[in-house]
């Protein structure tokens, strides 16, 4: 649950939503900034469910022993691990490719961002994560093996450098960019950050997000600057229209609610509205 506190209300967005607000921005992905994915299904895939795990648990707010609701990063470590590893399970059944960029995005979680996410803290020498980690790198190789004995997909020698170098150094080698495989990560990096900054934030500020690949095999970032209540503006755009518009689904709660995870669920569901533009 993402869980915002403004003007004594609490905002709760769930992880499902914004992934699916990552979802959204996947399929809209391309433009002369920015390359465009490849494979796209499965870099769709992926943003959509990333977070599937987060379902059951995101039914109700969480509180702690204050009363206070639980984010999304307070949530307990066995939990966390149990349901992004259930999480994985069920975007790897729809699209195997899916599934491989859902564990590298999980066990990078846990992995500083496989160093290209510098908010991230490295947990991964620390239980439950290091299980979790070393699991999901296994599944990563599973997976990656399989792909490259079938045909639905062009995965080789670059996309097996890449996850050699991501397990034993926690950072991709020199020339990933050349992958596939690497560049979807990046990418799906960026749509989890652009969405948690849309459905986390009281109030918009400039922020950076990257690194984003680009159709000449570099990276770039994209400055986002609010230009209204309700408007972002993107440098790059990465659109593949003119502009996009969202919608945030959020229940809204006041902070001194008597019983606060029964005002959630009288809250309705509010749909707030966000463009996006060049």
């Amino acid at each position: 649950m993402i869980v915002t506190e403004a003007a004594g209300r609490y905002r709760f967005v769930t992880q499902p939503a914004h992934a699916a607000l990552s979802g959204r921005f996947a399929r809209h992905w391309g433009s002369d900034a920015v390359a465009t994915p490849e494979p796209r299904h499965p870099l769709v895939v992926a943003a959509e469910h990333h977070d599937q795990g987060w379902s059951d648990y995101d039914t109700r707010p969480r509180l702690d022993g204050d009363g206070d609701p639980v984010g999304f990063v307070e949530a307990d470590g066995d939990d966390w691990v149990d349901f992004y590893a259930r999480g994985v399970d069920v975007v790897a059944d729809i699209d195997p490719y899916a599934g491989l960029l859902t564990s590298m995005h999980a066990a990078g979680l846990r992995r500083g961002g496989y160093g290209v996410r510098t908010e991230i803290l490295d947990l991964s020498d620390r239980a439950p994560y290091a299980a979790f980690v070393a699991a999901q790198e296994a599944r990563q190789d599973d997976l990656l093996a399989a792909l490259a004995d079938g045909d639905a997909y062009d995965v080789g020698e670059r996309e097996r450098d890449v996850l050699d170098d991501l397990h034993a150094e926690g950072a991709a080698p020199a020339g990933a960019i050349r992958s596939p495989l690497w560049r979807n990560y990046l990418l799906l990096q960026a749509l989890d950050s652009l969405s948690l900054y849309v459905c986390d934030s009281a109030r918009y500020e400039e922020t950076t997000i990257g690194p984003v690949p680009t159709g000449d095999g570099d990276t770039t970032s994209i400055d986002v600057s609010p230009v209204g209540p309700a408007t972002l503006r993107l440098d790059p755009y990465p659109f593949d229209v003119p502009s996009l518009s969202v919608t945030i689904p959020r229940r809204i709660v006041p902070v001194d609610a008597d019983d606060l995870v029964a005002a959630y669920f009288e809250a309705d569901v509010r749909r707030a509205e966000l463009t996006v533009i060049a």
